[in-house]
């Protein structure tokens, strides 16, 4: 175990050794890592599927797409939020919610009157437990079937014919081999099967074992902790350290009461052991370098 200073305290740097009484333990058996915001830069993949998604289907509806449908302050409060993990389903919820202020087309038809502000959104979802489906269903009806937007946001990511996949605006943010790390590596990510095989790709981590990873085939989501603790069973560990970038990922290791929460990215940085990425955690923390 290496003590550690916790972020934003006087004295010394974020992850400086220190022996007072103000530190840490940070004694991690293995790394499991969430992908998108995490290993893989989908600043603009995934909220660009949304906004395609969001435009099309409120032009499609009959109403006037006269705005970009979704911003980055949007994506912001729903990854801040742990009921919001799934990238697809956040363009539902935000199709019904504007829906539902148009009423039937009594009220404003334009997007941009519509769509909910960054301050009016962080209110309205506040009150969303874990299960987003069934209160979206609840507090907005279902004029946008979420099948079909899924369907569609689906398309906008992997691309069809007519327009090529958001996924090739991603990148990798953790830029070497696997096999390299300091510790054993697994993943659990929201993404499914058809999503992660992109990953390897973009990470170049081809050879990762399918066995080590848990995505959202699997039936397992987060922020249910049973990711975490089915990597550790099956491979024999109890001090995870799960790097991950928002509220889900954040309360998927709370629940799970093993180890370590790393934060890394833009959205959690109240968190006390956040870092700009996770090459800076993993050298700060553990005196990696690629």
């Amino acid at each position: 175990m290496v003590p550690f200073q916790i972020a934003g305290e006087p004295g010394l740097k974020r992850g400086e050794p220190s022996g007072s009484e103000s530190s840490f333990s940070f004694g991690p058996d293995c790394l499991i890592f969430d992908v998108d915001g995490v290993l893989i830069n989908t600043d603009k993949s995934f909220p660009e599927a949304i906004r395609r998604t969001v435009r099309g289907e409120w032009a499609l509806a009959g109403y006037e797409a006269d705005d970009a449908g979704y911003s980055d302050a949007c994506n912001a409060v729903f990854k801040q939020h742990g009921s919001f993990n799934d990238d697809y389903d956040i363009a539902w919820t935000l199709l019904n919610a504007a829906a539902s202020r148009s009423a039937g087309g009594r009220g404003p038809r334009r997007l941009s009157e519509a769509i909910p502000s960054p301050e009016e959104l962080r209110v309205i979802i506040s009150g969303c437990p874990e299960d987003s489906v069934e209160w979206t269903r609840r507090s907005f009806g279902d004029e946008f079937p979420r099948e079909r937007v899924r369907r569609v946001c689906a398309d906008a990511y992997f691309g069809n014919d007519d327009s090529a996949g958001t996924f090739k605006l991603e990148s990798p943010i953790l830029d070497a081999d696997w096999k390299s790390l300091p510790l054993p590596a697994y993943i659990y990510t929201g993404r499914d099967m058809r999503e992660w095989e992109l990953a390897r790709k973009v990470l170049s981590w081809e050879d990762f074992p399918d066995e080590r990873v848990i995505n959202s085939d699997s039936g397992i989501r987060k922020p249910s902790p049973e990711g975490i603790l089915r990597i550790c069973k099956r491979f024999g560990h109890d001090r995870p350290a799960f790097f991950g970038d928002t509220a889900s990922d954040r309360l998927a290791q709370s629940a799970s009461g093993m180890g370590w929460f790393v934060a890394v990215g833009g959205i959690l940085k109240d968190d006390k052991l956040w870092f700009k990425s996770v090459p800076e955690a993993l050298s700060i923390l553990m005196g990696w370098s690629r």
